[in-house]
C-alpha cells in the first residue's frame, strides 16, 4: 500500500508539471500570435490616434525641503505623501534618454517615495533586483499600480499622464507595506 501511494503522488506531480507546461506553451503561442500578426497591406494604422504633444520639462532649481506642497510645486505635479509622517525631501534635475527630467525623492523612516516627470522617465524608478507580482487588484490614489518584491523588500509603481511614482520599502512585511500604501494622499 505504501508503494502504491508513492506512485499516485508521482503521477499527480507529473500531471501537474505537464499541465503547467501546456499552459505555458498556450500562453506563449497566444503571445507569439499577437506579436507576429501583421495588418493587411495598404490598411492604414492608427488612423484615429491623436498623439499628445509633449512639452519638454524645463530644469528646476534643486532644493531640499520638508514641505511637501513646496516640493510638489517645484515638481509640477502631485506628490504621494504619508500624512503626519516626518520626511526629508529633495527636488532635482536628472536626465533620461537625453531629455531633462524632474525628480523628487521623499525619505521617510524605512520608506522612500520617488517621482519623475515626465512619466516616460519611469525607468529611472525601477529597482532591478525586485520581481513583479502579477496582480490586477492594486491601485493607489485611484491609479492602477504594480507591486514588485524580493523577500521583505517591496516597491509599488504607478503613474498618470504627467508623472511616474515609486514607493519603496527595503525591509517591511507585506501586510505593513500594503497598509502603508493605503495611507498615501496626494499633495498638489
Amino acid at each position: 500500500m505504501a508503494g502504491n501511494t508513492g506512485g499516485k503522488g508521482l503521477k499527480r506531480l507529473l500531471s501537474g508539471v505537464l499541465s503547467l507546461f501546456l499552459a505555458l506553451v498556450a500562453i506563449a503561442a497566444v503571445w507569439l500570435g499577437a506579436v507576429l500578426i501583421k495588418n493587411p497591406a495598404g490598411e492604414k494604422q492608427d488612423s484615429f490616434v491623436v498623439e499628445e504633444e509633449q512639452t519638454p520639462v524645463t530644469p528646476l532649481q534643486a532644493a531640499s525641503s520638508t514641505d511637501a506642497a513646496e516640493l510638489a510645486r517645484r515638481f509640477g505635479a502631485f506628490l504621494p505623501v504619508l500624512p503626519g509622517a516626518a520626511f526629508s525631501g529633495e527636488a532635482r534635475n536628472a536626465e533620461h534618454d537625453g531629455q531633462a527630467v524632474r525628480m523628487v525623492v521623499l525619505r521617510y523612516d524605512g520608506v522612500e517615495v520617488r517621482a519623475v516627470r515626465p512619466a516616460s522617465a519611469a525607468p529611472l524608478l525601477l529597482h532591478g533586483e525586485l520581481s513583479v507580482d502579477l496582480r490586477s487588484d492594486l491601485s493607489v490614489l485611484n491609479l492602477p499600480a504594480v507591486l514588485a518584491h524580493r523577500e521583505n523588500a517591496f516597491c509599488l509603481y504607478f503613474s498618470n499622464d504627467a508623472a511616474a511614482y515609486a514607493v519603496y520599502a527595503p525591509n517591511a512585511p507585506k501586510e505593513d507595506f500594503l497598509a502603508l500604501i493605503g495611507r498615501l494622499t496626494a499633495v498638489h
